[in-house]
């Protein structure tokens, strides 16, 4: 495991949110690949490495040393059926291709992630149906243009004290529902709501889903998707090939909002950007209305069991086509400097941990078999390094000839040293083999007896010869 790192300001998902990695400590909280909490075990420190930043294709991207290890399937892999396989960084650069496709796919959240449920001042589905196609300046009564009576309907009781009227054409307002005795310029509920989630006063370039919304429960997040997409959003459907859902805004921070629902609830989103300059005009009422901001086009996958609208014509357009399988594949892998890193163990069974951008990332080997061979020649120090970074529900092979040690003169095999410090401490066991033992021709074994009884007999020589050969070096001084 060492190396295995990334950079310490590295932001890893714990359920308050993102953290730099080089602030956990042992006992910490992060998400797993399940989306549940799991603990962190071990912070190893390792100092200033060469850093690479592994981009996939959606444009998620994050940063890690070459030596970083990452759980990876080929096409190969799952068409036969392969459990994952666990690459180092530095091992899948300059082979990322195959066949005109990407090589290398990465896991994603087999379940939404689980963050802590918080209290909001307003239903998350009538929020994003807000988001979405609210007026909410705050000089006037909110409202809402949508040509779909069923959206109306569906927000008439979830906004708080408040009903939605319509007005004319496809605007709706929400008026306040005056209770007996109250004067009329008591402030909208609505509007209330919409100034203390900072929401007051911004235009379709400035809307943003507030924190509270965020960082909240699976349910509460998918309702703000569900309310964006069913007012902004549309199923599209082609021959032959699964449904992917499309969203458009012209909000940075709304699009990147939109990428953390999506993405913590197991899926995946790819961005196209629309420049404003060089597109034609679009028309309103029959003249011509110039674009003014930048559009950022969305293109979602969820995964099965998440449905991403609750509109009925879009949900059965949806689900005609099927939501296909969100995937995700390394797209590249480019230096990025050196910078101080640190590598942390959790105690998840596979051993993934989220980290930007929702990528799940390797940090130890567990469930493992190791095999380390030729351990005679490991310094006492290598041999407990390679030991404590025994994975959970992995096993430990070491094999060795303690008579064939080629370590430099004076420096004590690490296989030796092992033997009389974990002689006796149960689940470690030692098998010392013998001549008979030997998996040869049956001429190897007369050969290893012969040189056992050599061995034997020039020990009290090589002893007494050691002794001689010092005084006569010391005469000869």
């Amino acid at each position: 495991m060492r190396g295995r790192a990334q950079p310490v300001f590295t932001q890893v998902l714990t359920p308050d949110g993102y953290r730099p990695i080089g602030d956990l400590r042992v006992g910490d909280l992060v998400i797993g690949s399940n989306g549940e909490p799991t603990p962190v075990l071990g912070v190893y420190p390792q100092g200033e490495k060469e850093i690479f930043r592994l981009t996939a294709q959606d444009g998620a991207s994050t940063l890690c040393t070459a030596d970083h290890l990452w759980s990876v399937t080929t096409r190969d892999d799952r068409h036969r059926g392969r459990p994952p396989r666990v690459l180092e960084t530095r091992e899948m650069i300059g082979n990322l291709g195959a066949a005109r496709a990407r090589r290398y796919e990465l896991p994603l959240l087999s379940r939404p992630v689980s963050l802590p449920a918080r209290e909001v001042p307003m239903d998350p589905y009538a929020l994003g149906s807000l988001l979405g196609d609210g007026c909410l300046t705050g000089s006037t009564t909110p409202s809402f243009a949508t040509g779909d009576p069923e959206l109306a309907e569906a927000l008439d009781g979830l906004l708080p004290g408040a009903s939605v009227r319509h007005k004319s054409g496809p605007d709706d307002v929400s008026n306040r529902i005056a209770e007996p005795g109250q004067v009329i310029t008591i402030e909208n509920p609505v509007t209330g709501v919409m100034r203390s989630l900072g929401l007051c006063g911004t235009s379709s370039e400035s809307k943003f889903v507030p924190e509270e919304y965020l960082y909240n429960s699976a349910q509460v997040r998918l309702g703000v998707l569900q309310g964006l997409l069913d007012a902004d959003g549309r199923p599209v459907t082609q021959d032959g090939r699964a449904c992917r859902v499309q969203y458009a805004t012209t909000s940075r921070r709304l699009r990147d909002d939109v990428l953390f629902l999506v993405r913590s609830l197991g899926g995946v989103a790819h961005l196209r950007p629309r420049p404003m300059r060089g597109r034609a005009p679009g028309r309103a009422s029959g003249r011509p209305v110039s674009y003014r901001p930048d559009a950022f086009v969305l293109d979602l996958r969820l995964p099965p069991g998440v449905v991403p609208f609750r509109l009925r014509r879009k949900v059965d357009e949806y689900r005609s086509s099927g939501g296909g399988r969100p995937m995700r594949f390394i797209d590249g892998i480019e230096p990025a400097g050196s910078a101080e890193a640190v590598c942390i163990q959790v105690a998840a069974a596979d051993s993934l941990y989220v980290t930007e951008d929702f990528l799940l990332t390797h940090n130890t080997l567990n469930d493992s078999f190791i095999i380390l061979d030729e351990a005679q020649n490991t310094s006492a120090e290598q041999m407990k390094m390679f030991l404590t970074r025994l994975g959970f529900g992995s096993k430990v092979v070491v094999t060795g000839d303690v008579t064939q040690v080629d370590l430099p003169n004076g420096q004590t095999s690490g296989l030796r040293v092992v033997q009389d410090i974990l002689e006796g401490v149960e689940d470690i066991d030692f098998c010392r083999l013998n001549s008979r033992d030997v998996v040869r021709h049956k001429l190897v074994t007369d050969i290893v007896d012969a040189y056992s009884r050599w061995d034997e007999a020039r020990v009290p020589e090589l002893k007494q010869g050691g002794r001689g050969g010092s005084r006569k070096r010391g005469r000869q001084q």
